[in-house]
């Protein structure tokens, strides 16, 4: 059976029943510059009443190698996975895993761009938690402001 017979059978094998109720609107954006990232890890998202997860799969990537930006309504997740090859002469029979750096980008709902935002790394996948309840932000009154900006 050629190789990618078996990819296309392994990849409908391994899907799993969707549940269609949407409830927001969140979109993915392609990368634009094939410098920025090499490869998307795979995503999923999902909402209860209180709160959207968006749980990425990073396993391999260390915390420290992992970014995420909250900036005009676009979420960015950014960083390398690093690959450990060994030092003597190795001859490869299967290569699928993806390494060097990676970006995604998830557009936000306006409803949800400024409520309180959690990221948790743990057992190689990343956990986004974006809380639906709005609050309201406290912005401190300094005594002093330079105007000279103005």
């Amino acid at each position: 059976m050629p190789l990618h017979v078996i990819k296309i059978v392994r990849e409908l094998t391994d899907r799993v029943p969707t549940i269609t109720t949407t409830r927001q609107s969140f979109c993915y954006t392609q990368i634009v510059r094939q410098d920025v990232a090499f490869w998307q890890p795979k995503t999923d998202i999902f909402e209860s009443d209180e709160q959207v997860v968006i749980k990425i799969e990073l396993a391999g990537v260390d915390r420290e190698d992992v970014s995420v930006k909250l900036k005009d309504g676009q979420l960015i997740i950014s960083g390398v996975r690093k690959e450990k090859r060994p030092q003597q002469r190795v001859y490869f029979h299967q290569l699928e895993i993806s390494y060097g750096p990676f970006q995604k980008v998830i557009f936000l709902p306006e409803t949800l761009q400024h409520n309180e935002i959690v990221a948790q790394l743990e057992e190689g996948m990343l956990y986004i938690i974006i809380s639906k309840k709005s609050q309201s932000v406290e912005i401190p009154i300094q005594n002093e402001v330079d105007t000279s900006d103005f």
